[in-house]
């Protein structure tokens, strides 16, 4: 049920630009303003039933008190069929892109997104597989999907992946330090507190002792 008229301990107000007024819906009044409605106002529920309330055009205080309720496009919206075709369109337009770009990406750069959006088991799965798992992500998360794949730092963050899971990396229990396997253990290096360790990595591969280092785990792969 919506709240049909101004209280103190429930306000209903409307500002007009330089005050606020507060509102009323009364069927025999012709104005959803207290302050331009006389005589007894006959105060009448708005029940929405499984989420609709439909207006008749005729009853334009009615429209007009709706356009002014402060929950107006916060819990309830005005019906546009058209606004409503064109959004549904750029929704499935964006889930085709998205699940053709699944489709046709390089099966490394697919296996980059999936390290971010499924976490774990990306190593155990065929290529087919994979690229299943990924249309049907693409489909269900286009604009998620959409974005990894703009993202510029998700291939290095996958090869910071790949390395520590191949043991060319380690990670240290502090969850900060990167060291290489096997070379006494000689720091990579150590992420930022609070940063995400494999991010951290990302982006110290665009430094000039970062290229050295993802030069020599490319090697090793």
């Amino acid at each position: 049920m919506l709240p049909v008229k101004h209280s103190n301990s429930k306000p209903l107000l409307y500002f007009d630009g330089s005050m606020n007024r507060a509102l009323r819906w009364a069927t025999n009044q012709t104005s959803p303003f207290v302050d331009e409605q006389d005589g007894l106002a006959t105060v009448e529920p708005i029940i929405f039933e499984d989420g609709k309330l439909m207006v008749q055009e005729y009853n334009s205080n009615l429209v007009k008190f709706l356009y002014l309720h402060p929950d107006f496009n916060q819990k309830f919206y005005e019906f546009d069929a058209e606004r409503d075709a064109n959004k549904q369109v750029e929704d499935l337009t964006s889930s085709l892109d998205a699940q053709v770009a699944a489709k046709d990406l390089d099966i490394s750069d697919l296996e980059a997104i999936a390290r971010v959006v499924m976490k774990s088991g990306v190593s155990n799965l065929t290529s087919s597989e994979l690229r299943r798992d990924m249309i049907i992500y693409a489909r269900n998360n286009p604009v998620e999907f959409n974005n990894l794949l703009n993202d510029e730092n998700l291939k290095l963050r996958n090869l910071a992946v790949r390395a520590i899971e191949e043991g060319i990396l380690i990670l240290k229990g502090d969850q900060r330090t990167v060291v290489w396997a096997g070379e006494k253990n000689k720091t990579v290096m150590v992420a930022p507190f609070g940063e995400n360790v494999y991010s951290a990595l990302a982006l110290f591969f665009k430094t000039d002792e970062g290229l050295d280092v993802m030069q020599n785990i490319t090697n090793k792969l």
